[in-house]
């Protein structure tokens, strides 16, 4: 019974860790209409999930511009350019890299979500994003009764010191 346990716990928290990763790339239409927004969709049905990723446009001249930018749930905006995307410049000694884009999401609920970008002239990008699940711990009935056997023990012990002096 312990192994058994031991091995659910291990899986229970070996899962957390695997994040499934996707690329991609692409070129992005010059202007800033709704026509010219590349749109990545993201669909998760198992409960919560942490999203993050990158956005990497080949041109040191291009960013990402407001309109259209952001993460949407099913169609309406949950979060804006300045809340999805953070500027980080990557600089390396062997990359220097002015123009990558990250973002990071905890705890999103399962749906259909479109990531959105507008890059400022259009242009050749590529990016990656990782899904992540949330796991939370769930004790199972038998952790419950090994603990509530565990403190009948104690106190018959105690009761038995107790007679005994």
């Amino acid at each position: 019974m312990m192994k058994n346990l031991l091995a659910a716990a291990l899986l229970l928290a070996s899962s957390s860790a695997f994040a499934t990763t996707t690329y991609f790339d692409g070129y992005d239409k010059p202007g800033n209409g709704n026509a010219n927004t590349t749109k990545i969709s993201i669909s998760y049905t198992a409960g919560s999930f942490d999203l993050s990723g990158e956005v990497d446009p080949t041109s040191w001249l291009t960013w990402i511009q407001d309109k259209n930018s952001g993460l949407y749930l099913e169609g309406n905006l949950i979060s804006d350019k300045g809340d999805t995307y953070t500027w980080s410049p990557v600089i390396s000694l062997t990359d220097i890299d002015p123009t990558v884009w990250t973002f990071n999401f905890s705890n999103l609920a399962a749906g259909n979500y479109t990531l959105q970008f507008n890059l400022a002239g259009g242009g050749h990008y590529t990016g990656s994003y990782a899904i992540s699940a949330v796991t939370t711990a769930v004790p199972e009935p038998e952790t419950y009764g090994m603990m509530l056997f565990g403190l009948g023990l104690m106190g018959t012990i105690a009761v038995r010191r107790q007679k005994n002096r």
